[in-house]
């Protein structure tokens, strides 16, 4: 309890109130995992919430109150789980092809009560589609990714990434994308890049 409530100070005042205890919760269990199995590195609970939770609470202000997400590649649940943490009004599929990682992800899911699937695939297999978002942190390949994903976004929906500025100027130049860049602070280098679907594409299979 004592670790919980650690994490619980630190998000105080930074992460949504009425998200500070799921996410402190869900701290305390990759801190726990952690000693034991691979998942995420971090030297110190300060660097856990600032590096990875709130980070991973960077597409807040553009998601509505409710819809669906899809996180690709979600690892430890980054930023998929923060996120379904901040947004009760949403559904969310995890997909994570290793499989001690996605037996995390499962144990997440019911200790905090999410309304969330966690599914031991990659994006290629997944078979879902019509999303209010899809959101990657850590996957390699964008352009191939982007191009499944196009057909799998709902009309006016979003693809978010982390990236670098090079990343980012790389997707600039595709065409039928809108792309929008913030800056993430605190990180060298580091874009939060937001782009919406190609128009008339949405949805599409």
């Amino acid at each position: 309890m004592r670790v919980k409530e650690n994490y619980h100070r630190l998000l105080e005042g930074r992460a949504p109130e009425g998200a500070q205890w799921k996410l402190a919760h869900y701290a305390a269990l990759l801190e726990r995992w952690s000693k034991t199995q691979s998942l995420i590195r971090f030297s110190s609970p300060e660097e856990l919430v600032e590096r990875h939770l709130l980070e991973s609470l960077l597409p807040l202000p553009f998601l509505e109150k409710r819809g669906s997400l899809l996180d690709i590649g979600s690892g430890a649940g980054f930023p998929g789980i923060p996120l379904l943490c901040a947004l009760p009004g949403w559904s969310g599929v995890l997909l994570e092809p290793r499989t001690k990682k996605w037996a995390f992800l499962r144990q997440v899911i019911r200790e905090l009560d999410l309304d969330a699937e966690a599914r031991r695939e990659g994006f290629e297999r997944h078979d879902g589609g019509n999303y209010s978002a899809i959101c990657s942190r850590a996957l390699g390949g964008r352009e191939r990714m982007l191009e499944w994903a196009g057909t799998r976004l709902a009309p006016g929906a979003s693809l978010f990434f982390w990236a670098t500025e090079e990343e980012e100027g790389r997707l600039r130049g595709l065409s039928g994308w809108n792309v929008l860049g913030f800056a993430i602070d605190g990180l060298r280098r580091g874009r939060l890049i937001q782009m919406k679907a190609p128009a008339g594409s949405a949805g599409e299979r």
